[in-house]
């Protein structure tokens, strides 16, 4: 048990001080109510999550956290289920509030944070109301349609006086991640990328939105295909190379994604009838919940292999291949090049019936 102890503390210990090119973030709470609870901070990296923790002392206490560069951090406490979300830099930072409130806990002396707080504060605080319904569906369709456009344009000159007047900093990087990345727009995170200094495109904000701008050319036809690797429901890893020589359908879904279990009899049917002709389909599984997914892969009767990535749209996978929405699929050649994408209802046998003779 002892040896169980030391080699978790020193798996730890190797994460934090590996860091390369580390800051320290010198925290100093005040918790009313947190007593002698613990502070829990996580946040990702690389797609590598990092954690650590402070013991309180009648709810006070004080960290320096070793991070690479200011991080997008996750505050949850043993005390109840509330969590805090901030930006972590490099300075003296000062955490106040009550536990019972969690959620509301004040931060200050992070640059970054007060300067994402307030971007966010005045991307909120949006003039007009949303138009109110009148009974006549289409009009009010159009009503909000033109609502939400103007909502947009005023949210993008939000965004873009943001990161023009710090171009230097992850704030601005997490910003456009926010705005064009969570809610997908490639034109628009494209243009407002170039507007970051080298340092900040070169952060981890700033790769993960490099990906997804580069992911329409990753999966325009004729590109070849990303490998990957997940696991099944055993824990066996599969990539995508173990199917070269085959034609292999990547279908991005989920078990609560409505429209994803309504194409499923369209994929058994293109399943049934080419298997045996060097056609598969591998399911990658956006299920944040292993029952959930598993019960969805029962109901539905899928026999083709299942693949899960519990970090659903924001997941590896799904970062490569530009999925931010679902369903999604790839149709991939045997010789590993992408052939088409998102083929819906009849259109995958009408495909198949073409390429496989």
């Amino acid at each position: 048990m002892k040896y169980k102890f030391l080699i978790a503390f020193s798996f730890w210990v190797v994460i934090f001080s590996d860091l390369y090119g580390q800051h320290a973030a010198h925290i100093n709470g005040d918790i009313a109510g947190l007593n002698e609870g613990k502070i829990i901070f996580s946040y990702e990296l690389g797609d590598v999550l990092y954690k650590d923790s402070v013991q309180a002392d009648k709810g006070m206490f004080s960290k320096e956290l070793r991070i690479p560069e200011p991080v997008l951090c996750t505050l949850s406490n043993t005390v109840n289920q509330q969590i805090r979300i901030l930006v972590l830099d490099k300075n003296r930072i000062t955490i106040s509030g009550q536990v019972t409130k969690f959620y509301e806990l004040k931060c200050s002396g992070a640059l970054e944070n007060d300067l994402l707080v307030k971007y966010r504060s005045d991307l909120y605080a949006l003039p007009g109301t949303r138009p109110k319904a009148t009974g006549n569906e289409e009009n009010d369709q159009k009503a909000r349609s033109v609502f939400a456009a103007k909502q947009q344009l005023v949210k993008d000159s939000v965004l873009a006086d943001f990161i023009r007047v710090h171009p230097n900093q992850v704030a601005s990087a997490i910003a456009i991640y926010d705005l064009y990345v969570t809610y997908p727009d490639r034109s628009k995170a494209s243009r407002s990328f170039t507007v970051l200094s080298a340092h900040v495109q070169q952060s981890n904000y700033g790769k993960m939105i490099k990906t997804f701008i580069d992911a329409k050319v990753k999966t325009d036809s004729g590109a070849v295909a990303a490998d990957f690797s997940l696991a099944d429901k055993n824990g066996k890893f599969f990539s995508l190379a173990d199917f070269k020589g085959k034609y292999v359908l990547i279908d991005f879904w989920a078990s609560w994604c409505v429209p994803c279990r309504k194409e499923n009899p369209n994929l058994i049917k293109a399943y049934e009838l080419y298997k045996d002709k060097g056609f598969t389909i591998v399911g990658l599984s956006m299920d944040s919940s292993s029952e959930n997914w598993l019960t969805a892969v029962d109901q539905d009767k899928l026999p083709w292999l299942q693949l899960n990535d519990p970090k659903s749209t924001t997941g590896k996978v799904a970062n490569i291949y530009g999925v931010k929405s679902l369903p999604a699929n790839f149709l991939i050649g045997p010789d590993g090049k992408i052939i088409t994408k998102n083929l819906r209802g009849a259109a995958v046998l009408e495909k198949l019936k073409e390429l496989i003779q």
